[in-house]
């Protein structure tokens, strides 16, 4: 999952996208996670600036991809003309937490029979921070928007990045996320997290009445901590689907699982 070289502020390899904030993530038993969570692991190059002492710019190139809904030409392909770029700026305390505003640019291109060569302009920011509130608890949020970027998303399960308008041309699909996770320590060894996520896309003309429209992600725990880096968690799942005709579904689930514990330090440049 991390596969990378660092040589003094330039990092090399496979890790946290720069429009990723991983210690954003509520504290889900369920190893997805949220559907608006931006999730993203890419192969990249990435300049850290450690501005001041809380205080933290990234810049990075990563790997492009991209996904273009082809349902009206079956044997385009898609086409990745530059990697996608991105940049992060990044105020963190010990005692309070963190705040982090992303952005990321992107090209994506299609190239088929029927389409022919197109290419068009992605882009997004992602607002997101985990803070610590009272002695004990925690509240986790992200804002997510932009035009291109499903790419990103926990739930890119199907080609959303890019479709046809009305008039052929190749066009960005509007994106928006919300994220919110809250987490409450009962005692020393057991804590509780609640968590929302909501997605929403514009769909575009080209797309097929099947095609994701918006989704709704809930989630409600109970977490024994049974050793350091060992805790047993049962959880209450809740998710809805609406598709672009309209046809809709949800469905509920409680799962146990088993967690291994791991540091939430994942993104310092430290």
């Amino acid at each position: 999952r991390q596969l990378y070289g660092q040589i003094f502020n330039v990092v090399l390899g496979q890790s946290f996208s720069v429009f990723e904030d991983p210690d954003a993530w509520p504290d889900t038993v369920d190893y997805e996670g949220p559907n608006s969570a931006i999730f993203a692991r890419r192969p990249l190059v990435r300049y850290q600036w450690q501005v001041a002492k809380k205080w933290q710019l990234n810049f990075g190139l990563e790997k492009p991809s991209s996904e273009v809904d082809t349902s009206s030409d079956p044997d385009a392909q898609q086409v990745n003309h530059a990697p996608d770029g991105g940049l992060n700026v990044r105020w963190e305390d010990s005692k309070y937490g963190h705040v982090q505003l992303g952005a990321i640019f992107r090209d994506i291109g299609v190239k088929g029979p029927i389409v022919g060569n197109q290419n068009t302009f992605g882009w997004g920011v992602n607002l997101s921070t985990s803070l610590n509130v009272f002695d004990r608890d925690s509240m986790q949020a992200q804002l997510t928007y932009g035009q291109g970027l499903f790419r990103y998303f926990n739930d890119d399960f199907q080609n959303n990045d890019a479709a046809f308008n009305s008039s052929g041309n190749l066009t960005a699909i509007p994106a928006f996320g919300a994220m919110i996770g809250y987490t409450h320590k009962w005692t020393d060894t057991l804590r509780s997290t609640a968590s929302y996520g909501y997605v929403h896309l514009d769909n575009e003309f080209s797309q097929q009445p099947n095609a994701y429209h918006l989704t709704h992600y809930a989630s409600m725990n109970l977490v024994w901590q049974v050793r350091k880096r060992l805790s047993l968690g049962l959880e209450g799942l809740y998710g809805f689907k609406e598709e672009k005709s309209g046809a809709d579904g949800g469905a509920f689930r409680i799962q146990i699982g088993a967690v291994s514990q791991y540091s939430t330090e994942r993104y310092r440049g430290d």
